[in-house]
Formats: C-alpha cells, structure tokens, sequence
C-alpha cells in the first residue's frame, strides 16, 4: 500500500497486512548524520581557522568535563568573532552529553575578541559534558572578520 509502506496480501478473501522491514534512513540531526557531518572535511578545508589541538579535562570541582582548544588564525584578515563546534563520544562510542539535549554528541562556543592574522589563541570551556571521553573533531563554524565580511560552514 502506498500510503502505510506494507504488503498487501490476500488470506481467505480478507485483506492483511504483513510487515515490511523497514528502511532506515538517517535523520538530518540523528548522532550518526552529526557525526558524519563532522567527519567530512570538504566542507571545513577552506575554514580561516585551523585547529591545532583539542583536549578533555576532568573538572577539579565536579564530575563534568573540560574541553581546551588551541587554533591559529590561518586567514589574511584579523578576526573579530567566532563560533566553535566539536563533536564528542562517551566510553560506549555513543554520542555524549553536552549543554544541549536535542543535539547529543556536539557542543558550542563563541569567542568575541580580536584574532590577528596568523596569531594561536587558547579556548577553554568548563563543565560542558558529563561523559565524553573522546574528541571526534573540533572545528570553526562561523567567523566575522575585522572588516565586516563573514564566513559560514553551514
């Protein structure tokens, strides 16, 4: 039937349905869609900022997590602002636990203060996660220049 997705049969001139198994698809904000958003470097390869290294913490003062990410202004212009995004995985290789709910596995950040050209900053993060044990990959989402112009992954 088009409209259920099941097999129509015939039983002793009844109409019954049997199962079809279905199809799984993968949703645009499922883990494994995140993920592999992450995974694919072709949209991140022109990014203005590289990063250099990302690291987990364990918060002294909690059972939470700590992220640390060190990147270089790789453009030839100064920056004003920009977001980050990184993409984590608990003990279990499932996506962690992060600030937001409804997007397990990545979290945010925003940094507002001057990057010149070719300098290395440090961001730090504290308590964002209760259960990531690994880095999957960190990366610049959104960058507004010094002279207006922006740059956008998304």
């Amino acid at each position: 039937n088009k409209n259920t997705g099941l097999k129509k049969t015939e039983t002793h001139n009844k109409l019954a349905y049997n199962e079809v198994k279905p199809v799984e698809l993968v949703k645009e904000n499922s883990p494994q869609s995140i993920k592999e958003n992450f995974l694919n470097n072709e949209k991140a390869k022109n990014s203005p900022i590289k990063i250099i290294s990302s690291q987990l913490f364990k918060n002294p003062y909690s059972n939470h997590k700590d992220i640390k990410i060190v990147f270089k202004n790789a453009s030839k212009k100064d920056i004003q602002a920009l977001k980050l995004e990184w993409y984590c995985e608990n003990s279990f290789n499932e996506p962690a636990n992060g600030k937001f709910f409804y997007e397990k596995g990545k979290s945010t950040g925003n940094i507002a203060q001057k990057i010149r050209v070719g300098s290395t900053k440090t961001f730090f993060l504290e308590d964002f996660s209760t259960d990531a044990n690994v880095i999957i990959k960190a990366r610049a989402y959104y960058v507004i220049f010094s002279d207006g112009s922006k740059w956008n992954l998304h």
